[in-house]
């Protein structure tokens, strides 16, 4: 293998362990990713400890997420909002990421060993918002994020860069995809014909309507 990638970085709770797993998975050779499906605190808020333990880690997310990642805005993350909702406790700090920079819609993050992961940009969640498909000689897998979950489900919340138009022109393109497994950053997994959730949410797109939120 060329190197390893991890989708998302938690809170930063987790963000010791997830460090020595992937400087274990690298070896001290590997090339080292972190690939943040988009701002929210609960998937990019470890980013920062992680790029301090782990050296040479590439930090990578979409714009306009990257900038406020790097930057540490809590008001354009919308922490702000979550600790007003209790999400987070009062004493929650996002902590700035300076090394995070922006992957590109189609660009291609190459592991070795015929293991490939490829940005697919899905704004309407949050801005920035990027999914990532994994194609590997044991099948295809489809990182989603906060953009589509099992059944269909989305994740729409009353946040400033939570865009309706988007999140079905989002939705739609997801649904041209042809996955084995869906892996979302919440709920279920599915490790099977996982191409139905994607279709799901289309349909129900074209029925004129949005999916049902898990939020």
């Amino acid at each position: 293998m060329r190197g390893v990638a991890l989708i998302d970085a938690g809170a930063g709770v987790s963000a010791g362990l997830f460090g020595r797993r992937l400087l274990a998975a690298a070896g001290p050779a590997g090339e080292r990713h972190l690939l943040l499906t988009h701002g929210h605190a609960d998937h990019a808020g470890g980013a920062a400890e992680m790029a301090r333990l782990v050296p040479a880690l590439d930090v990578r997310a979409g714009a306009p997420a990257d900038a406020w990642i790097a930057s540490g805005d809590e008001e354009m993350l919308s922490v702000d909002r979550g600790k007003a909702s209790g999400v987070y406790p009062a004493e929650y700090g996002f902590a700035a990421c300076p090394s995070a920079r922006p992957i590109g819609d189609g660009e291609q993050v190459d592991l070795g060993g015929g293991v490939v992961l490829t940005a697919v940009a899905t704004p309407g969640h949050a801005d920035g918002h990027t999914c990532y498909l994994l194609d590997a000689p044991e099948g295809r897998a489809l990182f989603s994020g906060d953009c589509v979950f099992t059944g269909g489900r989305i994740s729409l919340q009353n946040l400033h860069d939570a865009r309706v138009p988007e999140y079905a022109a989002s939705l739609d393109r997801l649904a041209e995809l042809e996955i084995d497994m869906l892996l979302p950053g919440h709920h279920e997994i599915s490790l099977a014909r996982a191409g139905r959730h994607l279709t799901a949410a289309r349909d129900v797109l074209r029925r004129g309507l949005l999916p049902g939120s898990t939020t």
